[in-house]
């Protein structure tokens, strides 16, 4: 399983109760709707004050790296990404959740043995 990671902040003057960075949150926040590869999606504004904190998060869950790969060339996400481009830059990260060079402690701690099997079950309910 793959976790996909990005973190955007505004350009200069864009901010929350501007239009464009609305309609770039609602954009990102109904690609679950769209785009099949996505297994578990999650976003967020910050809350952080601190000057070095980013505006807005997205937690992508993907099978595989191929279906991350499909995920970045869809249509729908290629239009939510010329929404950001407009009035934000980002950080990437991509996280193989099951790898050795990954460590997962307390309420996190499960998200280790997430795989296919467990997502397979979870399909079922």
């Amino acid at each position: 399983m793959i976790l996909h990671l990005v973190f955007f902040k505004f350009d200069e003057p864009f901010q929350w109760c501007d239009d464009e960075v609305i309609d770039a949150e609602a954009s990102t926040r109904q690609h679950p709707l769209h785009i099949n590869e996505i297994v578990g999606w999650a976003c967020g504004r910050n809350i952080s004050p601190r000057k070095q904190a980013m505006d807005f998060v997205v937690m992508g869950l993907f099978e595989t790296q191929e279906a991350l790969s499909a995920f970045l060339v869809h249509p729908n996400h290629q239009q939510g990404v010329m929404k950001w481009q407009k009035i934000a830059s980002w950080q990437v990260v991509d996280i193989d959740i099951g790898s050795d060079t990954t460590k997962f402690v307390g309420l996190l701690n499960g998200w280790a043995d997430f795989g296919v099997t467990t997502l397979e079950k979870l399909k079922t309910y």
